[in-house]
């Protein structure tokens, strides 16, 4: 595999992993007598992800690996709406269609 494909992949897992921890501090909120519990998953899985990301940057230039970061908010949309049913607008999906299309034109780039 090139480096350029292992950094895009890890980029994407990073967004995963956000997505979980973003879900988590909410998830949080929610369950009042597990707030600690959801508070030091999303912490762990923010730090995992911090150093994975470290690890992108051996396969990316920050300029490549920073902009696609903003797939975080495509799988915070995605999770949001599907494991805590929050509702995602019109408006946000067509944001989350534009991020998608930028992501898909630094990959083609890069």
């Amino acid at each position: 595999m090139s480096p350029l494909a292992t950094g895009i992949l890890l980029v994407m897992l990073c967004a995963i992993l956000e997505g979980c921890a973003q879900t988590s501090f909410k998830q949080s909120t929610l369950a009042t007598d597990r707030r600690r519990f959801w508070v030091c998953i999303g912490l762990a899985i923010i730090a995992i992800e911090a150093l994975i990301y470290t690890g992108v940057l051996r396969f990316l230039d920050v300029s490549t690996a920073y902009p696609l970061g903003s797939l975080n908010d495509v799988v915070v949309a995605v999770l949001s709406r599907c494991l805590l049913g929050e509702a995602v607008t019109k408006k946000r999906w067509i944001g989350v269609a534009l991020i998608l299309t930028g992501a898909s034109l630094l990959v083609v780039q890069a």
